[in-house]
């Protein structure tokens, strides 16, 4: 496989079968929040899901961003690390974004209600993968793995991991690498 810089991304998706503390609180604080904000696109209460409200009112789309109002804090105690996403050395891996979308939800019953959170990570430099593992260096390593070795860490392949972002090696010129080295951009 060829050496390229990437962007990882991972999909939490909470319900009420949720585990963990941090889990517990983004499915109670969310479906409070959207019982709150739904009310506004569904005024006479004729509707009872998240897609029944979205079908009659498009703006109901904007449910998803003001309800992520709602668990920032809870984001934000995860102090950039991604919960459940580990390398194989079982540290954490780092996200510098994340993304709230509701899944489902129901007015009248809250075991419907279902949301997502995508955490995104900062580059990363893909230099190959070994069986189910993917072999990555922080950051914009491309220009340094030809001149010393850099120091690497292996996460496992698994359901709800992408790789968000891509850029070949081969699409960067030599001065491109050394200028990308702080200011790497996907387009985002």
């Amino acid at each position: 496989m060829e050496k390229a810089l990437i962007r990882l991304s991972y999909r939490q998706i909470i319900d009420a079968a949720a585990q963990t503390t941090f889990e517990k609180e983004v499915f109670n604080e969310s479906y409070n929040e959207f019982l709150l904000q739904v009310q506004a696109y569904n005024r006479d209460q004729q509707f009872s899901t998240l897609e029944e409200v979205r079908k009659a009112n498009p703006k109901a789309a904007s449910l998803h961003y003001k309800v992520g109002f709602s668990v920032g804090l809870f984001i934000r105690s995860l102090q950039q690390r991604i919960p459940g996403l580990t390398d194989n050395q079982d540290r954490p891996l780092l996200f510098t974004g994340h993304q709230f979308e509701i899944i489902a939800s129901d007015i009248s019953d809250k075991r419907a209600h279902k949301v997502a959170i995508t955490y995104t990570t900062d580059a990363l430099t893909l230099l190959g993968i070994a069986g189910d593992y993917l072999v990555l260096s922080t950051g914009n390593q491309l220009q340094q793995i030809t001149q010393q070795p850099v120091q690497t860490f292996l996460v496992k392949l698994q359901a709800q991991l992408s790789i968000a972002d891509y850029m070949s090696a081969e699409n960067i010129s030599g001065n491109e690498v050394r200028n990308a080295v702080n200011n790497v951009s996907f387009g985002v």
